[in-house]
């Protein structure tokens, strides 16, 4: 039950880049000046994710699963799961001290969702095996 939860800590991440890009290449005025929601929303998703991974760590699941027809392989065990903890946490922290220290300027919300793509790419490459 919970390895087919395994598509979610990649997939959180890319899903919310994909949609705040759409987003902001649809609606490029407005999605700059709304700095803090789609902050909120990558933290968001690198959290659920790491919460994700932080059960499926504790509870010791293995196993491979299968996305999009057996295309993509994630081979879920637990040196995979404490790489993919261990660059969540980093990706977190990033995202944290980026919300925090960064000005709110036009180029915010670009890196924001090239941080969370790149999380979700990395997760992926992570358990790639």
């Amino acid at each position: 039950m919970l390895l087919n939860l395994t598509w979610l800590i990649p997939g959180l991440p890319i899903i919310a880049s994909i949609l705040i890009a759409v987003l902001l290449l649809s609606f490029g005025k407005t999605m700059n000046r709304l700095t803090k929601p789609v902050s909120y929303i990558f933290i968001a998703s690198i959290t659920f994710s790491e919460l994700i991974n932080y059960i499926l760590f504790k509870k010791n699941i293995a196993g491979n699963d299968f996305l999009f027809g057996g295309n993509i392989e994630l081979v879920v065990d637990r040196p995979a799961l404490l790489t993919a903890e261990s660059i969540g946490f980093i990706f977190l922290s990033i995202m944290l001290f980026s919300f925090v220290k960064l000005k709110r300027r036009s180029g915010y919300v670009r890196y924001f969702v090239f941080l969370g793509f790149l999380s979700g790419l990395v997760y992926v490459f992570s358990f790639s095996g």
